[in-house]
């Protein structure tokens, strides 16, 4: 789509050349002011290692035998500590899909320092220049500031040449430190009609200068933005900053009725049916037509057959850890390898569901990493991962077969993103990625208190959803020996022994550890034993720290903690002490922790229930879950007295 619609802009912008553009923003490149060098610490975030002062772009069209897109950038960074100086090592990526491709030209630099008093400046050498490539599509353009140290500014500039004008390049207000002044300007001929997107929880900010629009054209502009700090609980960091995307909407053709270029998903749906590294490899299912007709045989049921598939490609095919959406070579190839991306794994399974006949199709996903994806409009690239979608009369089942320890239908967390797209004829359909289970786990002690403080007994750990997932994945890494053997520990005054695994291979059950628990006496009577009646399992510190949050919390999938102990006590003691009983909930049946303790005879029973309800909370929903946590942390570290009668 690219090399044609720059095939038919070419005739209509043979026009007068653009207007030169403002160069003023909010600094002038060179002008590094004293007060700049002599600034020890960013007032608005004393804990940051580097500020950027300023970073400022401007992009125009350019026409030359084709159009291309200009971007001029120049950037102004005030290093702080000796841990800001990863700043001064600077990576521009450059794109390339075929011949069309970015250039980067134009890169200067100086580090400014202050020396007895007056400005030094230290210029960047073209031998620090140099490029790398990543992959077919990616190289990266690198230089390293000279002479940086505590106190240094550097500042630097460059001109990106690229023949995308499809998708202007996202322009990121907000990095990882704190941003004083970032600007975007862009001269966009009357033919382009693009969509702006923006992301992020900061607003646009207005400058009362006498910028003139129809000059100089669109402007973006933010102001004292904090630093984007990665949170406990989120996708990735790219899904909350402040951002803005442009996605190119319509072409005004004069004298011609306008061209539509976003597309619609019928559309995009039909080509890439048709590509041959997707849609056409569904197509070919002759290599395997033996394996799943003695399937079909053997089962007449369709979840069977849907199971019995699922589990000869997850044994059989050995995930590769590439993403992307499309084939790298045939699916007769990866099938005869027994190795492949996930697209490859995940289309050679929905090709053979399809060819026993199942309503299968398959899905694109963007990974927890990749980010959220925008429903507006059809944009594949911002989809990196396939799975596969069956239809068993009307329930939607979703399947990865990347991952060998994964029961059927249950999704790997990096797919627990928002909604995938279905891609399947005729269809127009989201698919929400949640997930099928909870991470669940259920704590049962029986244990036995002396009069000397000695306590024996046994526990069991049962694991199921996600939590059995984790577990299985630990195992299979380090060796079962490995594992259990590392499971003889210590925690506090407790020592944990013994340990043994049921059903560590049956995927469909769960998952059970049994051990011995142990804690050694003082030798002699006690009048007072003290008791942490949580055996080193409680929650102790709160995961969520920040007095507010603009992010929301996103945990995937729901949690199910349950801890049930039974203490045997001597009988000439009786409960001194104990915590209080409680119970909290959030509101809308968001969540709840519940904590008991009760006397029966001379046994103690202890039981905490927490249930975290949802995946996703909001910033909204933030404080209480903020409190419910801190309650469960205060809680589990009460203890239980007990005392000779």
């Amino acid at each position: 789509m690219k090399a044609k619609l720059i095939f038919i802009l070419i005739p209509f912008l043979c026009i007068p050349a653009l207007e030169a553009f403002s160069q003023s923003g909010p600094y002038k490149y060179g002008k590094v002011q004293e007060e700049e060098l002599r600034m020890r610490t960013y007032d608005k975030d004393t804990s940051a290692a580097a500020v950027i002062l300023s970073d400022f772009a401007v992009s125009h069209f350019r026409l030359n035998g084709d159009v291309k897109l200009i971007t001029e950038r120049r950037t102004r960074i005030k290093i702080l500590k000796k841990t800001g100086y990863t700043w001064a090592n600077v990576e521009v990526p450059m794109y390339q899909n075929g011949s069309s491709k970015e250039t980067i030209s134009g890169i200067k630099g100086y580090t400014y320092n202050l020396e007895n008093g007056k400005i030094k400046k230290d210029k960047l050498e073209s031998s620090a220049i140099f490029e790398e490539r990543q992959s077919e599509y990616r190289q990266t353009k690198k230089f390293t500031m000279p002479n940086v140290k505590e106190g240094s500014v550097i500042e630097y500039t460059y001109t990106v040449n690229s023949d995308f004008i499809y998708n202007l390049r996202d322009w990121e207000f907000q990095s990882t430190i704190p941003t004083v002044w970032s600007e975007y300007r862009a001269k966009i001929p009357q033919y382009f009609d693009y969509k702006t997107l923006q992301h992020g929880y900061h607003g646009i900010y207005e400058p009362k200068d006498n910028y003139d629009a129809r000059i100089n054209g669109y402007r973006w502009v933010m102001v004292d933005l904090p630093a984007l700090r990665p949170e406990r609980y989120i996708t990735t960091l790219t899904d909350y900053q402040a951002r803005i995307e442009f996605e190119l909407q319509m072409l005004h053709v004069p004298g011609k009725e306008s061209k539509v270029m976003t597309g619609e998903w019928d559309e995009v749906i039909k080509d890439l049916l048709r590509q041959e590294r997707f849609g056409s490899q569904l197509n070919r299912k002759g290599f395997f037509k033996g394996d799943v007709a003695a399937i079909t045989e053997q089962f007449t049921a369709p979840e069977q057959q849907m199971k019995a598939i699922y589990e000869m490609v997850q044994q059989q095919m050995k995930w590769n850890g590439k993403y992307g959406i499309y084939t790298t070579g045939t699916l007769r190839k990866a099938f005869d390898n027994k190795t492949g991306s996930a697209a490859e794994v995940n289309l050679l399974l929905t090709a053979m569901l399809q060819e026993a006949g199942l309503d299968a199709a398959p899905v694109l996903v963007s990974t927890r990493e990749h980010g959220k994806v925008y429903k507006g409009t059809p944009m594949l690239n911002k989809f990196n991962y396939v799975i596969a979608h069956v239809n068993l009369n009307g329930k939607s089942v979703l399947l990865d077969a990347t991952d060998p320890l994964l029961p059927a239908g249950m999704l790997p967390v990096r797919s627990l993103n928002g909604e995938g797209r279905l891609i399947k004829a005729n269809t127009d359909q989201w698919v929400a990625l949640k997930p099928s289970d909870k991470y669940q786990r259920v704590y049962t002690g029986n244990l036995t208190i002396l009069e000397n403080g000695q306590i024996d007994g046994d526990a069991t750990e049962v694991s199921s959803g996600y939590r059995a997932l984790y577990l299985r994945k630990e195992v299979k890494e380090e060796g079962e020996s490995s594992y259990t053997e590392k499971l003889n520990k210590e925690i506090g005054t407790y020592k944990f022994s013994s340990p043994a695994f049921k059903h560590l291979k049956e995927l469909n059950s769960a998952l059970e550890l049994n051990y011995k628990v142990a804690a050694a006496g003082n030798g002699q009577a006690q009048d007072m034993i003290y008791l942490n009646p949580m055996l080193g399992q409680g929650e102790s510190e709160n995961p969520f720290k920040l007095e507010q949050r603009a992010y929301p919390v996103d945990f995937a999938f729901p949690i199910s903690e349950t801890f049930i102990c039974r203490f045997t006590i001597p009988d000439n003691y009786e409960l001194d002490d104990a915590p209080q009983n409680v119970k909290v909930s959030l509101p809308n049946q968001g969540g709840s922790f519940m904590y008991m303790v009760e006397k029966r005879g001379n046994v103690v029973e202890v039981l905490s229930k927490i249930d975290i309800s949802k995946p996703i909370y909001y910033a909204a929903e933030y404080p209480q879950l903020k409190e419910l946590y801190a309650r469960i942390v205060a809680k589990h570290a009460e203890q239980i007295v007990l005392k000779r009668k």
